[in-house]
């Protein structure tokens, strides 16, 4: 597959960050697949089994977390289980790993393309629930805005305070499900089996130690097609007030279409920074579905079981997924090997990744 980006379009960067900690939380225990369904046919009598549980094998997500009860057709969260709950909570996690005090921070970047509330941003919540105090920055970016928020790491990295940030992705995506439109609607059944709700994060320091476990070659991009997004969260911004419920608009044939396109600029990104997607230990692509292995393979040349995926335990949790994967698969890589992560998203067809070595 040729990607339709050149090497002068992609922001990239060989020099490394030190990784000093992750960390995760995910809201109340995994629900499964048949579970969620019944649900929703005993709670609202839309009975969709049949339907969904056919998407799910076809996606081969088995579980996922969720932070709505969904116990009436319109709810937020649960108390606690909120957007910014989750990612202070995956905060203090990778922080309490990197043996790093929140009053060690010099920086705390967040992620998300479902925040509690527009205005204050998520971000000064999670900064509030941590007691930190220090400079904030917010990204509403969904499956790369972990690529962005290594943009910004790298530049705080390159200070005179140079010191810890911390990196936080997160969604909760559930509260844009409405149960009565799932019947008729098969985007809204995508979403039911589809997403899952959650938070991870990464504590960075500058690159002082071949000793730590690093992230380098890092690169990010975007495809200049014109094609419309596969992904939206339509209603509720300034050009379209939201009067319902804003919801989540799937395009899943332009995904299924364009999706692998990003994955090979990023393998193009990579092969152009000196990575080259055969040699490294583990390929961690954006975990869409359960079953990217299948598609990240062949595309790549490598041995399926190469290919890292949790999906199928938490489904797609958007701007927390790379996180939240490599937090996943850090306790059993051994020391030296190396991952790939390749990142995209098709809200704005972006794409970014690094190079992972563990210590």
């Amino acid at each position: 597959m040729r990607p339709t980006v050149s090497a002068s379009e992609v922001w990239s960067e060989a020099r490394g960050l030190s990784v000093l900690g992750s960390g995760r939380a995910l809201p109340g225990e995994p629900v499964s697949t048949e579970s969620l369904l019944d649900r929703i046919a005993a709670q609202f009598g839309v009975d969709v089994r049949r339907s969904a549980h056919r998407i799910a094998a076809r996606l081969g997500i088995a579980f996922r977390h969720l932070s709505r009860t969904l116990t009436e057709r319109f709810e937020g969260t649960r108390a606690g289980e909120g957007n910014a709950d989750l990612a202070a909570a995956a905060v203090r996690s990778a922080l309490a790993q990197a043996g790093v005090s929140v009053r060690d921070l010099r920086y705390l970047i967040a992620h998300t393309a479902t925040p509690g509330e527009h205005v204050p941003p998520n971000v000064v919540q999670i900064a509030r629930l941590l007691g930190y105090r220090g400079p904030v920055a917010e990204l509403r970016q969904a499956c790369t805005g972990f690529a962005n928020a290594l943009v910004l790491a790298h530049a705080v990295m390159g200070s005179t305070s140079a010191g810890p940030v911390a990196v936080v992705g997160s969604e909760t995506g559930s509260v844009y499900f409405d149960p009565l439109r799932a019947r008729d609607d098969r985007g809204q059944q995508v979403n039911l089996v589809q997403m899952g709700d959650g938070a991870a994060a990464v504590i960075l320091g500058p690159d002082h130690s071949a000793a730590t476990a690093r992230l380098s070659h890092l690169f990010y991009g975007q495809n200049t097609s014109s094609t419309p997004p596969g992904l939206r969260l339509v209603g509720g911004g300034s050009c379209a007030p939201a009067v319902v419920l804003p919801q989540f608009a799937h395009d899943v044939e332009t995904i299924r279409a364009h999706g692998p396109t990003l994955l090979a600029c990023g393998a193009t990104a990579a092969r152009t920074l000196g990575v080259e997607p055969r040699e490294v230990d583990y390929i961690l692509p954006h975990q869409a579905n359960g079953r990217m292995a299948r598609v990240v393979a062949p595309l790549l040349g490598v041995l399926p079981e190469r290919v890292y995926v949790n999906a199928h335990r938490v489904g797609n949790t958007g701007s927390a997924a790379i996180w939240l994967a490599l937090a996943d698969l850090r306790p059993t890589l051994m020391p030296r090997e190396s991952v790939l992560v390749l990142g995209a998203e098709a809200t704005g067809y972006m794409f970014g990744g690094f190079r992972y070595v563990h210590a």
